[in-house]
């Protein structure tokens, strides 16, 4: 039988930068909420800019629309069109995903009800304007 290994304490394992030690999921929520870079959410922001912002910032798209489809609701309803280089060889589901965790903080705080995306690559998108034209 192999001995059980004993993991260093919290405190001698240094905390990520932003981080502060020894602190769990509220305080690493809290550090990634806190801003600080241009990908981080800036909650004072109007909704559609800051999302936007962050989009440009993290995928550096070649198209991109953001539209609030919330009407008089008091949470914004976000669609968003996006083509970038960034989503070449990933899939469908991950790329969702990779927007949808970007838009979480948004959705959390509910200043954000429901978020519906378009996703392509540049090449999947001349298709789609190919066919469009024909």
């Amino acid at each position: 039988m192999e001995p059980a290994r004993h993991l260093p304490p919290a405190a001698a394992v240094p905390a990520p930068a932003g981080v502060p030690a020894g602190g769990g999921l509220a305080a690493q929520r809290a550090a990634a909420l806190a801003g600080g870079s241009s990908m981080g959410p800036d909650l004072t922001a109007p909704l559609k800019e800051d999302v936007e912002r962050r989009l440009k910032a993290r995928y550096a798209p070649t198209y991109l629309d953001v539209e609030d489809q919330g009407g008089n609701c008091d949470a914004a309803k976000i669609a968003i069109v996006m083509v970038s280089a960034s989503f070449r060889g990933q899939s469908k589901l991950n790329r969702q995903r990779d927007v949808q965790a970007m838009c979480k903080p948004y959705l959390d705080f509910g200043t954000m009800h429901a978020l519906s995306l378009s996703l392509r690559s540049p090449e999947e998108y001349e298709v789609i304007l190919k066919k469009q034209g024909s």
